[in-house]
Order: structure tokens, then C-alpha cells, then sequence
């Protein structure tokens, strides 16, 4: 994937254009997968999946979804080490709305510069 910066921030939006893109199916449940995964089975939040990750990563130093920007690396990876493993547990549980398989992230996606090859 493309991306016109690096930050978390800017990654966080990219998904949910994606999911908006799928009414919602794309990442349907993942806002109750994310705090199980970091703090446990039937860990509830009402913070959404991204200040979940955030403050898992950046704690007190984050202002929102802004935060230093040696963190910035470490809370993409989280994010996408999370999205992959979602995507991973149980693909047939998402259906678009109209019947159809959701699009499936690559896994192997990173921000940045494209690969060679």
C-alpha cells in the first residue's frame, strides 16, 4: 500500500476508508478483537481500536493518535501485526453485505517505499 506520510495517524485512516469502502464488513469485530489480544480474553473498552493501540504503545506520551515520532514505527507494526492476525483467524466470518468475500489486506503490506523486484 501507498501512503502520503508515514504516521500511525495516516495508516489508522487508510483502514477505515477501506472498511467505510465495505460498509463496515472489512473490519467487523476488530474493535473487540484489538483489547482482547492486548489486555486479555473479555477485556471490554469503549476507545476505539486505534486509541487501543496508541496507547499500548505510546501510553501517556501520545496526544490522541499523535505521538513521538520513535514510536510512530512501533505502532504501525502493532497495527498491522494485529490487522494480519484478525484477518488471519477467521476469514469467513466477514461478508460484505451483498453476499461477497471482503477484500482481503495483504499481509505482508508495509508503509513506505514499494519493494524491488
Amino acid at each position: 500500500m501507498f501512503l502520503p506520510d508515514d504516521r500511525f495517524a495516516t495508516l489508522v485512516a487508510f483502514l477505515g476508508g477501506g472498511n467505510a469502502l465495505t460498509n463496515g464488513d472489512f473490519l467487523r469485530g476488530f474493535n473487540e478483537w484489538v483489547p482482547d489480544r492486548l489486555y486479555g480474553p473479555g477485556y471490554r473498552s469503549s476507545l476505539h481500536w486505534s486509541a487501543e493501540i496508541a496507547e499500548s504503545v505510546a501510553g501517556r506520551a501520545r496526544k490522541g493518535l499523535s505521538m513521538p515520532e520513535e514510536l510512530e514505527e512501533q505502532a504501525k507494526d502493532v497495527l498491522l501485526d494485529m490487522l494480519d492476525g484478525f484477518l488471519s483467524a477467521d476469514p469467513g466470518r466477514r461478508r460484505s453485505t451483498d453476499g461477497g468475500e471482503v477484500p482481503h489486506a495483504d499481509s505482508h503490506a508495509r508503509t513506505g517505499a514499494p519493494e524491488s523486484g
